[in-house]
């Protein structure tokens, strides 16, 4: 990250914008491939990549037992996005698809419900730890495609978005 750059951060709807300088100051040692220990206003936290979409430049990052979405956006995506020419960007997803094997355990949403992005759609249990499944985007729910109770692989589609 270069001097002039600055990266958003979008965790459940909220933007946060990290400069280079906050970027360089922030104590964070990588422990493994997918887990970091941070140190911020002397609080330690330990974040574990759980998943990660490229073409979305999404992150399913686990801290404190809860799983956030994190979407990310440089200042030549932000740009980009304030002129409305993201086409890419624009797409959303249509089949949200589960991020790890689990067992469904609570249903937040149902077919024809509107949801912003952030908004839990189902809570997935896995490793002993739920997790909550939020909405990727502002969207329609078409179809919800697991019930309560049901054991599911990774990529298993969990929502049906309809188009807009």
């Amino acid at each position: 990250m270069n001097k002039n750059t600055h990266l958003s951060v979008r965790i459940d709807g909220q933007q946060f914008d990290i400069s280079a300088e906050d970027w360089e100051s922030l104590d964070c040692i990588q422990v493994d491939d997918h887990t970091y220990h941070i140190i911020e206003d002397g609080k330690t936290y330990i974040i574990t990549v759980v998943h990660s979409d490229n073409d979305y430049k999404q992150l399913t990052l686990r801290t404190d037992g809860e799983n956030k979405t994190v979407t990310l956006a440089d200042d030549l995506e932000l740009l980009i996005e304030r002129m409305g020419l993201n086409a890419t960007r624009s797409k959303k997803q249509r089949i949200l698809l589960a991020p790890m094997p689990g067992l469904v355990t609570s249903i937040k949403a149902e077919a024809g419900q509107e949801v912003e992005e952030g908004t839990p759609i189902l809570i997935l249990e896995a490793m002993k730890m739920e997790n909550v499944i939020s909405a990727p985007h502002h969207a329609t729910i078409k179809e919800v495609k697991v019930s309560a109770g049901q054991a599911i692989d990774k990529g298993a589609p969990l929502v049906e978005f309809a188009e807009e």
